[in-house]
Order: C-alpha cells, then sequence, then structure tokens
C-alpha cells in the first residue's frame, strides 16, 4: 500500500489546502498523473502520483487544511488492506461533508406554504442573509417554502427583490442601522496576503524615503526603443521593463538592499531577483524576474509578458514565485501618483512606481513643462539605513 502525503512544496510551507481531487476512490492511477490540487501560501500547485494502482481511500477532503507529510490517502491494489486508523479517520471526516451536504440540501427544499410575521421559523443562513440585505423578517410578511413553513435563503433573496421591483423601489438608509453588502472569513490568497502584511507591518520597521525623479530620458529611451523591438520581437516595451532593469543594476551597486534580516542575522544576497507584484481576481501574486541585473532590456520583457500571463491563469509554478531578493510594485498605470509600499517579508525593501506626469518646471532659467515620476523605497530600517536606501 503506497502512502500520499501533503508534499512539502517550499521552505516554508507548514501546511497546504487540498483545493480538488482529480480522482475519486476506486479510480486507476497512473505514476506521472495529477492526483490533487494543493494551495499553498503562494500559489496553487497539481500534485502528481509518485505510484500506480487504484485510489484505495480519500483521507482529506477539498477545502480542509492538512500539515505537510501528512497522509491524504492510500494507493494499491484492490485486496490491499487500507490501515484501520487512517481509515476510521477518513470515515470520520466523509460523515462530516456529509451532514454539511445534507443540511444545505434541506434548506433548499422548496414546499408552497407556511407562516411569516412574528411566529415564523428561520434557518440560520437565512437570518444571517435577512440581516446582510436589511429585511425584517419578524415585520415583514414573508411566506417561507421550506420543511414546515421555514424561512429559508433563498425566500429572503425572492422578497428582498420583489420589495425593490415595487413602486418606490427600496427604501433609503435611515442611519440608525448600517446595511451590510456582504461578510465572510478571507480565504486563499487574500488570506494568505493580509497575514504576511499584518506580519510586515507589525515585526518590520518601515523607513520609507521617496524622490521625485525626472522621466525626460525613461520616455525618450522607451520612444526610441519600442517600435524596433515591436518590429524584431512582436512586445509592447513598457516604462515598468526600464524600471525593472535600472532597479536590478542600482541592487547590484547597492547589494546592502538586496538582502533580509532574520533571527538577529542579516543575509545579503549575490543574486539579484526582482519581483513584480501582479494584481489578480483574488488578490496579489509576485512572480520573479531572476538575474535581472544580467539580462538584457527585451528578455526582461519577454519574462514580464510570460510571468503575468502565468500569473492571471493560475499556471505559476512555486520555483517562479520564490526566492526573491526585491519587489517592484506599479500603480502608475491607475493613475496613483505615491504611495507607501509594505515591505513583502523575508526581503528588506520594496519600491513603489507612480504615474508619470506634466508639471511646470525651471530649466535652465525658463519655465517650461518637464515629466516626473514619485518613487519610494520602504526599507527594512533595522539593517537598511537612510544613506543606502537613499
Amino acid at each position: 500500500m503506497h502512502e500520499v502525503i501533503m508534499p512539502k512544496l517550499g521552505l516554508t510551507m507548514e501546511s497546504g489546502k487540498i483545493e480538488k481531487w482529480h480522482k475519486k476512490e476506486g479510480d486507476k492511477v497512473k505514476a506521472g498523473e495529477v492526483l490533487f490540487e494543493v494551495m499553498t501560501d503562494k500559489v496553487t500547485i497539481e500534485v502528481e502520483s509518485y505510484n500506480s494502482g487504484i485510489l484505495r481511500k480519500i483521507l482529506r477532503v477539498e477545502g480542509e487544511e492538512v500539515p505537510v507529510i501528512e497522509v491524504v490517502a492510500y494507493i494499491g491494489e484492490e485486496d490491499e488492506e487500507i490501515p484501520q486508523a487512517e481509515s476510521e479517520l477518513a470515515a470520520e471526516d466523509k460523515k462530516k461533508v456529509e451532514v454539511k451536504k445534507a443540511e444545505e440540501a434541506a434548506e433548499k427544499v422548496k414546499e408552497v406554504s407556511g407562516i411569516s410575521g412574528e411566529g415564523a421559523k428561520i434557518s440560520p443562513l437565512a437570518r444571517k442573509t435577512a440581516k446582510e440585505i436589511g429585511i425584517d423578517y419578524k415585520s415583514e410578511k414573508i411566506v417561507g417554502s421550506g420543511p414546515g413553513g421555514r424561512i429559508v435563503k433563498e425566500d429572503i433573496i425572492a422578497y428582498s427583490k420583489k420589495k425593490e421591483e415595487a413602486p418606490g423601489g427600496k427604501a433609503a438608509p435611515t442611519g440608525a442601522e448600517i446595511t451590510i453588502k456582504s461578510s465572510g472569513p478571507l480565504e486563499g490568497i487574500k488570506k494568505v496576503i493580509a497575514e504576511r502584511m499584518s506580519y510586515s507591518r507589525s515585526n518590520i520597521p518601515h523607513l520609507v524615503l521617496n524622490v521625485k525623479a525626472d522621466a525626460t530620458q525613461l520616455i525618450a529611451l522607451r520612444e526610441k526603443f519600442k517600435e524596433k523591438v515591436l518590429k524584431r520581437y512582436g512586445i509592447k516595451i513598457t516604462y515598468t521593463d526600464f524600471i525593472l532593469k535600472s532597479t536590478a543594476v542600482a541592487l547590484r551597486e547597492n547589494l546592502e538592499v538586496n538582502s533580509t534580516f532574520s533571527d538577529g542575522n542579516y543575509i545579503i544576497y549575490d543574486d539579484v531577483n526582482v519581483g513584480v507584484a501582479v494584481s489578480l481576481e483574488g488578490g496579489l501574486i509576485v512572480p520573479i524576474i531572476f538575474n535581472c541585473d544580467r539580462l538584457k532590456i527585451t528578455d526582461i520583457a519577454k519574462k514580464r509578458i510570460e510571468l503575468v500571463g502565468k500569473a492571471r491563469e493560475g499556471r505559476l509554478s512555486l520555483e517562479e514565485i520564490s526566492n526573491g531578493t526585491f519587489t517592484v510594485t506599479n500603480l502608475g498605470m491607475y493613475g496613483i501618483r505615491s504611495f507607501s509600499p509594505i515591505i513583502n517579508p523575508p526581503q528588506a525593501a520594496i519600491l513603489a512606481v507612480g504615474e508619470i506626469y506634466t508639471e511646470p518646471a525651471i530649466v535652465n532659467g525658463k519655465i517650461k513643462p518637464e515629466s516626473f515620476i514619485d518613487l519610494s523605497v520602504s526599507c527594512d530600517h533595522r539593517i537598511i539605513d537612510g544613506i543606502v536606501g537613499a
């Protein structure tokens, strides 16, 4: 009997959430086939089977957080015996899932009868929904369609829509109560981001340095190469590509910033691996351009396009988001001039890039329009002082 374990996919990984099983109990499995998907603290990874056989028992269900190296399933032959303790554990977990599904199914049962008003019976989920959208089920005449006339979630939603469509529409808030649009626990990438940012702000003393830089040469450089690069390589070169290259070169010349601080010790890296923050529907992810200081600007552009595409399609590998030594985050395309970024641990610094803007400036004694860009770097003040950061 072969054990299927929760793999340790990174040095800092302590547990993983099972997102999806690609096989069910009784299915044949071949070595190398995708068995299940795991969400780590960074990305969702497909886990392949090391062995061939029958998936005899699934011990950990979808949505469950599992410590690394713990057994999640067994693969073996049809007549092989499954370890009893693990089998009982799996049965208990499945029973919990079945109970939950039964409760959800009961919630959806429809019977066209019921009572409303003060004596109305209402499910906990319906009560929560009513509170969130501002429906007073006790005073409103809501007909319950659940078992025994119980008011269920669907009744609340249907009543709310009917009320909004009626003459006069939805009543304006009085101010006595605040209407909740939605609520719930953070999950997935958003949960990871919240935990990492909370840790960063609570444990890392941030030193933020701001500079208003002349963007004239940056604009001229892009204008000079953008058509040539597009024609020769078929890619659009951006301001971000030039900023990534110049940042990497600056890090090579100031390796103290290309560092981390842990357990009272500092580490200065010789490899300059620059991460670029990418916004996703479910949060933010930072893929890495390795040895960025050694790459040509066209290679940086190609890699950026590849990584951003993979990020938005959910195809990034763990290697592509690990071992970064510095991060660049750009909100210029959203019209943001400047902002103070939060350090991405365990890195010691992060650069924030704003939009390019034009304003009057004195040049050679004359007032003329000039282009500028605001840059802000947040540093871990325990190992990077103001002079080094500047």
